[in-house]
């Protein structure tokens, strides 16, 4: 039986949520430099601290995803109770973060950094796992849930784009005491203000406008202990296996890119902040473009070979920018303003192949949750996404610390600012190369996901419940 429509309204509303990564983007762009700079905290025991709370971050994905697919509540489902408390945490935690006094002893400093972090990426996996979880309670047909996810994409990257570009262009703004605006101690507090406010207000939009679907969230099992068996259980799915691998591969090269992301663009390519902030607001401009895009692609070809399309589109662009500049020389890094043109249909098209991971393969991971509840093994699909998620920031880790592993090797030179020849290029062109080798082993991990439309007998789509 189908459930009925949801309108566009109630999918904004839904999708206005995950504008609560706007918190996390903050932390990944600014906490160490906030850390070090304006804390004086040693930069070995905010990178210690940075870690401990990767690591945490990562392991709480599953166990909240089970939680909230085993959690019974009649009055607010399985999914509400985490976006209500999630939300709430996000707030209070994110002014405690950006508000801690200077002045304070190191010990005291450390202690405040570390435990409002470890709880602000707590909060914020609190809310985004049941969060994203819920695209697929709230619809029931195939091409609804990419749709769902589509809504949610786009909201994703406007609050990434508010963090990262709002925070430099409102907060960080240059003062005569202070020319970088970056480092006055001041403009922290309200901006830890202002994204409690964000997020308080989008948390309230998703629950209200959401509200009335709790019926079809309501847990109707028993809460089974989460132990290996289960976990292993959730694996013999080979759908989600194929699409948890894949991704886990996926952000192992992608992931490295954006790293040393900043490296490359200073020293290989000499870019200046404003340009390099031509590039970013182009890729996330294509990413929001990109979600229409491929709900199309998705509906007239399927999800898998839509997939594959932007796999294709995302390392052309990826891969294709220091190849062509750097390795094989058809454009010239100099001047940067000509740079920046020739650089910039390399980032577009990697804004278009990257806003398909936004969105597609977690509507593949609904779908797969579906196709389990239809053969009769119970609605998992909080615990499916927190496992997908769980590779996607296990991949995003080991990429972290790989690009370090990475610097020492190519011989990078922390104490100053000019880098070998030799290292310039190394610095473009590795992360290049480890992607083009991870590319058919991302391609044949995709290829043991078998689910298509064909296998959900379900009549309709579009926005239908």
């Amino acid at each position: 039986m189908n459930a009925p429509a949801l309108r566009p309204w109630q999918l904004a509303g839904y999708g206005s949520g995950s504008m609560v990564l706007a918190a996390y983007y903050l932390v990944s762009t600014s906490f160490l430099f906030y850390a070090t700079a304006i804390l004086h905290v040693p930069p070995d025991v905010a990178g210690l601290v940075m870690a401990a709370s990767t690591l945490w971050d990562a392991l709480v994905d599953l166990p909240l995803g089970w939680m909230s697919d085993h959690t019974r509540s009649q009055r607010l489902g399985r999914r509400h109770p985490f976006l209500i408390v999630g939300g709430v945490a996000i707030a209070v935690l994110s002014v405690l973060l950006w508000s801690i006094p200077s002045g304070l002893d190191l010990w005291l400093k450390t202690t405040w950094l570390a435990v409002a972090l470890v709880g602000l990426k707590t909060a914020i996996s609190t809310f985004v796992v049941p969060h994203t979880a819920m695209g697929g309670d709230l619809v029931t047909t195939y091409d609804a849930r990419t749709v769902a996810q589509g809504y949610r994409a786009t909201f994703q990257v406007l609050g990434m784009a508010l963090a990262l570009v709002g925070s430099s262009a409102w907060f960080f703004r240059p003062t005569p005491a202070f020319p970088q605006g970056q480092l006055n101690p001041a403009v922290y507090p309200p901006m830890g203000w202002a994204c409690a406010i964000l997020v308080l207000v989008v948390t309230l939009v998703t629950v209200t406008s959401t509200w009335r679907f709790i019926p079809r969230m309501r847990a109707e099992r028993d809460t089974p202990r989460l132990d290996w068996h289960a976990i292993r259980d959730v694996l013999r799915d080979r759908n989600l296996r194929a699409l948890v691998l894949m991704i886990l591969v996926t952000e192992m090269g992608v992931q490295l890119t954006v790293a040393l992301g900043f490296h490359i663009n200073t020293f290989t390519y000499g870019l200046a902040g404003p340009q390099i902030a031509i590039l970013a607001v182009a890729l996330l401009l294509s990413a929001v473009v990109a979600q229409p895009l491929w709900i199309k692609v998705s509906r007239r070809f399927d999800k898998k070979p839509a997939l594959y399309a932007a796999i294709a589109l995302a390392a052309v662009g990826l891969v294709g920018a220091p190849l062509t500049h750097v390795a094989w020389h058809w454009f010239p890094l100099e001047p940067s303003a000509h740079l920046v043109a020739t650089l910039l249909p390399f980032q577009i098209l990697a804004g278009l192949g990257n806003g398909a991971f936004w969105s597609l393969p977690y509507a593949m991971v609904t779908d797969c949750a579906h196709a389990r509840e239809r053969a009769g093994g119970g609605n998992l699909g909080g615990t499916y996404t927190g496992l997908y998620i769980f590779a996607y920031k296990l991949g995003g880790s080991l990429s972290i610390a790989g690009s370090g592993v990475l610097l020492g090797f190519i011989g990078y030179q922390s104490s100053t600012p000019v880098q070998t020849a030799a290292t310039r290029y190394d610095l473009a062109v590795y992360p290049a190369l480890l992607m083009l080798l991870l590319l058919p082993v991302i391609a044949w991990l995709l290829h043991a996901y078998r689910l298509k439309r064909a296998d959900f007998t379900e009549s309709g789509g579009g926005t239908s419940g």
